[in-house]
């Protein structure tokens, strides 16, 4: 392929040959023809090596690159150092893109210039290409800025992003590995538009090996509500450094969550603050007591109804455990 793209796909891939060869081909199925496919292999231990030289042979527009097993969000960053596309389309080494995916994205980001990501609905399939169910999204941007303040509500492997939007927020942070793409999305939100597009255009795996465990769960809620209280102390200027990532000892987030809470953020902002901390004290199990008491207390005065009946029910629940 000569001259540059209009689409760069963008794959990380560790250890994927059970679902790779069938990402590759959905890609070169598609029926918009000017894409190139970077695909950087994290270091595989199985055929993926293989998989990716075979499909380079055969078709010029894929190219490999290495990882240095350093996590998706580091993988990434390498493969955008080599976009020349003014367009991103991520997608999972275990995804299938619809035929028509690339087309519909590349003509709404032509229609709509002031929007600098794009993702759709997506159908689940299981390990076996069996179609599962749909699943949606917010379609609006005011929606979906709103609705990125509680919980992330786009698909990764969906989007289609611009290459200087990426670019401008320093591409993705390895700090968030449990949450990349909601850190991704929060601070792209903060510099433009995101929209969803209310059509498939992807088929998303989800495969036993992503089944959570309830250290997962702790992990997950970890890293997501660090990401979005990082967003909020941005927003509100409170602090010159953003939230302290420590599995061993999560204190740092609840103090910033503290702080927040103490601060004058606007009713919306606050009812958002106070459904993540209802779900960092109810997940996250190494907060030490005085943390504990400190987050509890300045969200108290602040919660609903609703909120104070679901921290309860969580406080029922959840087994005791031995703080430091």
């Amino acid at each position: 392929m000569s001259g540059t793209p209009a689409i760069d796909v963008l794959v990380t891939v560790y250890n994927g040959e059970r679902f790779l060869a069938q990402t590759i081909e959905s890609v070169i199925s598609q029926s918009f023809s000017n894409w190139r496919l970077i695909i950087v292999d994290d270091l595989s231990t199985d055929r993926t090596p293989q998989i990716i030289k075979h499909y380079a042979e055969i078709d010029t527009r894929i190219i490999s690159l290495k990882g240095e097993h350093k996590g998706v969000a580091a993988a990434a960053n390498i493969g955008l150092k080599a976009v020349t596309a003014p367009l991103v389309a991520r997608l999972d080494a275990d995804d299938v893109c619809v035929p028509e995916r690339l087309q519909v994205q590349l003509n709404y980001m032509q229609q709509h210039p002031d929007v600098l990501a794009v993702g759709s609905y997506v159908y689940l399939i299981d390990e076996n290409n069996k179609r599962l169910r749909r699943r949606t999204a917010p379609t609006e941007w005011a929606s979906i800025e709103e609705t990125l303040k509680t919980r992330n509500c786009m698909c990764h492997p969906s989007s289609i992003i611009r290459t200087s939007a990426l670019r401008k927020i320093g591409g993705y942070r390895s700090k968030f590995r449990n949450s990349l793409d909601y850190d991704l999305w929060l601070r792209v939100s903060e510099i433009g538009k995101i929209e969803n597009i209310p059509q498939d255009l992807l088929l998303y795996r989800r495969h036993s090996s992503q089944i959570s465990s309830s250290n997962n769960a702790h992990r997950q809620t970890l890293y997501s509500v660090g990401a979005v209280t990082d967003y909020f102390l941005r927003k509100y200027r409170l602090a010159d450094t953003e939230t302290l990532f420590d599995e061993e000892s999560p204190d740092d987030i609840a103090n910033k969550l503290v702080s927040l809470h103490e601060s004058e953020v606007s009713a919306g902002d606050r009812h958002c603050l106070n459904r993540h901390a209802i779900r960092f004290l109810h997940r996250v199990n190494k907060l030490s007591q005085n943390s504990e008491k400190d987050l509890r207390d300045a969200i108290r005065p602040h919660l609903t109804l609703h909120q104070r009946i679901k921290l309860w029910v969580y406080d029922t629940i959840k087994p005791t455990r031995s703080n430091t």
